[in-house]
């Protein structure tokens, strides 16, 4: 966050890009979306401090069924930390000081390996829980794993102003508002790469990064056959 802010970066809420996009108003140069997936609990106890400290806003993805729980959903690997997730009571608070909550499902499943009535349920009613909770529209969503199809892709559409897909890039004027790119805070952890965000470079080493990540993801399914 202190390099971002030295860098002169303007952390914004995502809807504030959506709006900015919906009413063909201009950003700053440097505007830069914050986004945390699950809600985990250390967002109250050690980011939001900072964020404050630095006048940021951010966007975090709730699962609805979990909150106040645990990250104990399906699907997590073996050798991901149980932690602890946002409480209601912490995320109403969190909202009064103004960040901006999505929705991540009701339970964190795969969308693409569920029937189409349960994908419906779970997205349609994670945003129903939010805004019930906390008494402020839901606009945003973010895919399970990254993960969806057309069919779930409309639902999504249907419900929400803007999706995040978990695909490596920046977010420009033709970026797809319902497969929004992001950078993992794992490359913005490199100096030289942070230092290099705004040249043509980093899009190319992040498209590189994405096909690597698509080749991968195939190679079980070309064992498998």
């Amino acid at each position: 966050m202190k390099g971002l802010s030295e860098a002169g970066y303007e952390p914004v809420a995502l809807n504030h890009l959506v709006v900015s996009r919906s009413e063909k108003t201009s950003l700053p140069p440097k505007t830069v979306v914050l986004t945390f997936d699950d809600g985990f609990q250390n967002f109250y106890t050690a980011v939001f401090p900072v964020l404050q400290e630095y006048g940021f806003n951010a966007t975090v993805f709730l699962v609805t069924d979990h909150c106040g729980g645990y990250n104990d959903w399906r699907g997590n690997p073996p050798d991901l930390q149980r932690s602890k997730l946002l409480s209601w009571r912490e995320i109403k608070e969190l909202s009064d000081y103004g960040i901006e909550f999505g929705a991540h499902t009701r339970t964190h499943p795969d969308l693409t390996k569920i029937g189409a009535g349960r994908v419906e349920n779970e997205i349609i009613e994670s945003k129903k829980v939010i805004e019930d909770s906390i008494g402020r529209e839901a606009r945003t969503f973010a895919y399970p794993f990254g993960k969806f199809n057309p069919t779930i892709r409309r639902v999504v559409e249907k419900t929400f102003a803007a999706a995040c897909s978990t695909n490596l890039g920046k977010v420009c004027p033709q970026s797809d508002f319902y497969s929004l790119e992001r950078i993992d805070t794992y490359y913005l952890s490199n100096q030289v790469i942070f230092n290099s965000l705004s040249l043509k470079s980093v899009d190319r080493y992040l498209r590189v990064r994405q096909a690597m990540r698509d080749f991968k993801a195939l190679l079980p399914r070309r064992q498998a056959n």
